[in-house]
């Protein structure tokens, strides 16, 4: 008989302070295999959503063929507490979701979203300009690009919305 485990705890550390079994940790620890975190590994993230995107496909019977460049960037960004699991997990709810043949930023957990937006503010060289620019990008889409319903979102006269989105170069994709 072969026994084969897995844990994310350091097992030597705990036989340390008498919190395993020393006899059992010896037992287990015939070849040990160290798999790194997926945060330590994030060359594999594209591989595995291409998996997972397969794999979702032929469970639920879609077509979802594409991950957008934005949405591909803030899977890169995410640190994954959870691991390979929860990158599954926020593929599944990305089809859950989608209706077309691309998974997009929007499609992707609201959690997620509000993470990377937070750092890519943080990490600018003017961080309130770009959570300003981040606000009000976010407020045109939502709104379809309608500068009144924008404007009244954000609190803000229309001439304010204007002068806010030349000053911080927004302009509408054509």
């Amino acid at each position: 008989m072969r026994v084969i485990t897995a844990t994310n705890k350091d097992l030597k550390a705990l036989v340390d302070r008498g919190a395993f079994r020393e006899d059992l940790f010896y037992r287990l620890k015939v070849v040990p295999i160290r798999l790194p975190a997926l945060r330590e590994r994030k060359d594999d993230i594209p591989l595995l959503v291409r998996h997972f995107i397969d794999k979702f496909n032929r469970e639920m019977s879609m077509e979802v063929r594409h991950i957008s460049p934005a949405a591909m960037e803030l899977l890169m960004e995410y640190e994954y507490p959870g691991n390979i699991r929860e990158l599954e997990h926020i593929i599944e709810h990305a089809f859950v979701r989608c209706q077309g043949n691309t998974v997009s930023p929007e499609h992707l957990p609201k959690d997620l979203q509000a993470k990377a937006a937070v750092e890519r503010v943080l990490n600018a060289d003017e961080p309130l300009k770009s959570l300003e620019r981040e606000m009000i990008l976010k407020s045109l889409h939502e709104t379809k690009w309608k500068y009144n319903e924008t404007a009244r979102m954000l609190k803000m006269s229309r001439t304010t919305l204007w002068r806010r989105m030349k000053d911080l170069r927004i302009e509408k994709p054509r």
